[in-house]
C-alpha cells in the first residue's frame, strides 16, 4: 500500500477506536429486564454488534428465545434508546494509544458508525472534545452500514477516488461496507470478533495501533 493512495481515512467507532460493550450491553438489559428476561452478558452482547443497536436488541431477544411482534421490537428499541442517551460512556473508554494517534493523523479523517448519528456525535464530542474530525456521523434517515452511502459521500465532499481511503473496522459488516464503496480495508483485532473470524475475509489484518499507522503512512 503506498501512502499516495491513503488520503483519507474513516473509523468504525465501537470495537475500533472505543471499547463501548458494556455500555451497549447495559443498554439491551433495560428492555429485557422490562419482559422479565435473563439479562444478557458482556461475552453474548459481543457477539451481536455491529449492525446497529436495534439488530443488536433483536439479536439477543433470539438468543432468549423470545419472541415478540415488530411492534414490542419498536418499543423496546425505543427503550434502549432512551437508557443508552442518557448513559452512553458510563463504561466506555478509547483502545490504548487512540488518542495520540487519532491527533498525529494529517489527511482527512472521520469516523462512520451504525449508533443513530446523535449518539455518535454525543461519544465523540464527550471523548474525542479537542479531535477535529473531518467527518463524525452515524445511522440517519434509515441508512445503515454496509451501505456505501456515506462513504462515497465523505470522499466526494474532499475530492478523492473511494480507492483512496481507508476505511478501518474491526466487524464483517465494516469489510462488507468497504467492498460496497470500494475502498481499501483494515481490520483490527482488538475488536468486537475473534482474529480467527476476520482472517476469513481478503483484509489488512491489524494487531496494534502502531501497525495501523504505519498503513496509514504506506510502511507495513
Amino acid at each position: 500500500m503506498k501512502k499516495d493512495l491513503v488520503k483519507a481515512v474513516l473509523f468504525d467507532l465501537d470495537g475500533t477506536l472505543l471499547y463501548t460493550l458494556e455500555d451497549i450491553c447495559a443498554s439491551v438489559n433495560v428492555p429485557l429486564k422490562n419482559r422479565g428476561l435473563k439479562s444478557i452478558s458482556v461475552e453474548e452482547c459481543r457477539k451481536t454488534v455491529g449492525n446497529g443497536l436495534k439488530n443488536t436488541l433483536k439479536g439477543c431477544f433470539i438468543l432468549r428465545e423470545y419472541k415478540t411482534s415488530e411492534e414490542d421490537i419498536d418499543l423496546a428499541f425505543f427503550e434502549l434508546q432512551e437508557y443508552y442517551r442518557n448513559n452512553p460512556i458510563k463504561y466506555s473508554k478509547p483502545y490504548d494509544k487512540i488518542i495520540d494517534f487519532l491527533r498525529k493523523i494529517d489527511i482527512p479523517f472521520g469516523i462512520l458508525s451504525n449508533k443513530d448519528d446523535d449518539i455518535v456525535k454525543k461519544i465523540s464530542s464527550s471523548i474525542f472534545g479537542d479531535i477535529d474530525f473531518d467527518l463524525t456521523a452515524g445511522a440517519k434517515n434509515g441508512i445503515l452500514k454496509p451501505s456505501p452511502d456515506r462513504i462515497l459521500e465523505f470522499c466526494d465532499e474532499i475530492g478523492i477516488n473511494p480507492n483512496e481511503l481507508l476505511y478501518v473496522g474491526d466487524s464483517e459488516v465494516d469489510y462488507k461496507t468497504a467492498m460496497n464503496a470500494k475502498t481499501q480495508i483494515a481490520l483490527v483485532s482488538w475488536g468486537y470478533r475473534d482474529k480467527e473470524e476476520l482472517l476469513k475475509f481478503n483484509a489488512l489484518s491489524v494487531d496494534t495501533v502502531d501497525q495501523l499507522w504505519r498503513i496509514i503512512n504506506g510502511d507495513k
